[in-house]
C-alpha cells in the first residue's frame, strides 16, 4: 500500500455527504490502519479572534491544530521529520501558536488554525477512492496559503474526463 500522506484529497462532485462536499483535505497520516487529515477550506469566524478557525472535519478534537508555512519556526533541537507534512507545510506546536498571536513587526503569517479532524478506519478511504469520491492531488504550501479558501476546491479539482460516445 502506498501512503497518500502529504496529499490533498479533493472531494469530487459525486461526494454528496454534507460533511465533505466541496472540501479539500490535507492528509496527514495514511496506512493500513486508516487515515487522518484536516479539511483546509472551511473557515469559520470565532468572536474575539482576528483570524478564522477552520473546521478540520466532523470528528471533534480536544484542542486546535496548526498548519503553517514557516520553516524558521521549527526548533532545530527537535529534528522531527514528521513536522513537514507536505512541501512547505508544517505541523505547528504551542510555540508556533505564540508566533501567530504575537507576530514580529512586518511578518507575513502563513497559517491555518483548525478544530476537528477527518478520519477513516482501515480500508475505508481506499473504498471511497475506488468509488471515485476523491481526487488525490500533491499538496504544497503555495496552493494552501496563496489560494483563497473559497477558491481552493475549484482550483484543485481535476477536470472530469468525458465519457466517449459510442455512436
Amino acid at each position: 500500500m502506498v501512503s497518500l500522506a502529504g496529499s490533498f484529497l479533493v472531494a469530487r462532485p459525486v461526494l454528496k455527504d454534507p460533511s465533505f462536499a466541496q472540501t479539500v483535505i490535507l492528509l496527514l497520516q495514511h496506512s493500513a490502519e486508516g487515515a487522518f487529515g484536516l479539511v483546509v477550506n472551511r473557515p469559520t469566524r470565532v468572536k474575539g479572534l482576528p483570524f478564522p478557525i477552520f473546521a478540520g472535519g466532523p470528528c471533534p478534537s480536544e484542542g486546535l491544530f496548526l498548519l503553517h508555512g514557516h520553516k524558521e519556526w521549527l526548533d532545530p533541537e527537535k529534528d522531527d521529520p514528521k513536522r513537514e507534512v507536505a512541501p512547505g507545510i508544517y505541523l505547528g506546536d504551542a510555540s508556533c501558536v505564540n508566533r501567530v498571536r504575537e507576530p514580529l513587526p512586518g511578518e507575513e503569517l502563513r497559517f491555518r488554525m483548525l478544530t476537528g479532524y477527518s478520519g477513516w478506519g482501515p480500508d475505508q478511504l481506499e473504498r471511497e477512492l475506488a468509488a471515485g469520491a476523491w481526487a488525490v492531488v500533491p499538496a504544497n504550501a503555495a496552493a494552501l496559503f496563496e489560494t483563497a479558501p473559497e477558491d481552493l476546491w475549484s482550483s484543485l479539482l481535476p477536470p472530469t474526463i468525458p465519457q466517449p460516445s459510442v455512436n
